[in-house]
């Protein structure tokens, strides 16, 4: 049987908005991206045409919105104005957290250094966990090409 639109979109809207997230380092922006991710989903739904996981084909729509809010910023803002993702666990020791989230930070800052395709196959890879066919189609490029950007 067939899955509908809404049961797609609710099985896959955290891990969207998670990419989204990543990817500006802003949750209000990550929001916005995804909604209007998921506006672009609603109007090309019909030609959906299955050859890739739905999952990959809203991950590819999700990357072309956050290019599209990239090209819309502020031109003098630099790759390096981007903020870091906020994060944090809970630790039963102050010191532990703490050394957590400074390492958290630095890991962020520095993915948001990179130059956004670099920025997009290591999200896809290392934080969604996307096969390099899984984030070839994502980014429409050959699988060849998905660790070019990384000099792997």
């Amino acid at each position: 049987m067939a899955m509908t639109l809404d049961r797609l979109v609710q099985m896959h809207l955290n891990d969207a908005l998670q990419l989204a997230v990543r990817l500006s380092g802003q949750t209000d922006t990550a929001e916005e991206i995804v909604q209007e991710a998921l506006l672009r989903v609603a109007k090309s739904w019909k030609s959906f045409r299955g050859e890739a996981a739905f999952r990959t084909w809203l991950f590819r729509i999700v990357i072309n919105v956050f290019r599209d809010w990239l090209k819309r910023r502020d031109p003098s803002a630099s790759l390096d104005s981007i903020p870091e993702p906020s994060a944090g666990r809970p630790s039963d020791r102050p010191e532990s957290a703490l050394l957590r989230k400074e390492l958290e930070e630095y890991v962020a800052e520095r993915i948001s250094a990179l130059p956004p395709r670099q920025r997009e196959v290591l999200i896809l890879i290392t934080y969604e966990n996307l096969t390099a066919a899984e984030t070839a189609q994502v980014l429409d490029i050959s699988e060849a090409n998905v660790y070019s950007p990384l000099h792997i």
